[in-house]
């Protein structure tokens, strides 16, 4: 059974990636709305462009974490599964470590950006003048968000190590070929009963 943090993690991070998902779909009727304006009538809505850049942000830093709990984020093992198992348990721990402190630093950089850019009262040069802090603030919340994911599979994956190195690889290890044939087979079952 998972701690009840993971759980809530998993929640959250479902909820965030649907939330990235939502905005992506919405991009993408504004900028059909503004294809058949241009084209149609000779009006845009003007700024599709720049929300769209906006959106890659958001999708970006909000999907992060959901990519990690579902062990998503690339990884090279060609050699990886000839190491013995109490090996494999301390490397996956080992990445899990790196990629908290790679998200720490990317989240941190994301805080220096913001604050900057709210000091300065940064806007943007487009027909929008849209304040920078505005698409900045999801972009830090989803990039801390991942931080503190990334955090707490690090501590998990820690205490796995004291208490039962065989649940490591299943959690935190790549997918192995089985697991991503039946994830594929269910996922074509379900759109096939819809």
């Amino acid at each position: 059974m998972d701690p009840a943090i993971l759980r809530v993690t998993r929640k959250v991070a479902t909820m965030l990636a649907l939330g990235a998902g939502m905005a992506v779909a919405v991009l993408a009727l504004l900028i059909t709305v503004d294809i058949v304006g241009r084209d149609g009538f000779g009006v845009s809505l003007q700024g599709t462009d720049e929300l769209g850049g906006y959106v890659l942000a958001f999708v970006g830093s909000l999907g992060m974490a959901l990519t990690l709990l579902d062990r998503a984020h690339p990884r090279i093992d060609i050699f990886f599964r000839v190491f013995p198992a109490g090996l494999r348990a301390v490397l996956h721990v080992l990445a899990l470590a790196v990629m908290a402190g790679f998200a720490l630093f990317m989240t941190w950089q994301a805080l220096s950006e913001f604050r900057q850019t709210v000091r300065f009262g940064a806007i943007t040069n487009t027909p929008l003048q849209t304040p920078l802090w505005v698409p900045q603030i999801v972009w830090l919340a989803g990039t801390a968000f991942f931080a503190l994911t990334a955090c707490i599979l690090m501590v998990h994956g820690l205490l796995l190590l004291r208490r039962d190195r065989a649940r490591i690889e299943r959690l935190y290890g790549p997918p192995t070929v089985e697991e991503e044939v039946a994830s594929y087979t269910e996922t074509e079952t379900r759109h096939a009963g819809d």
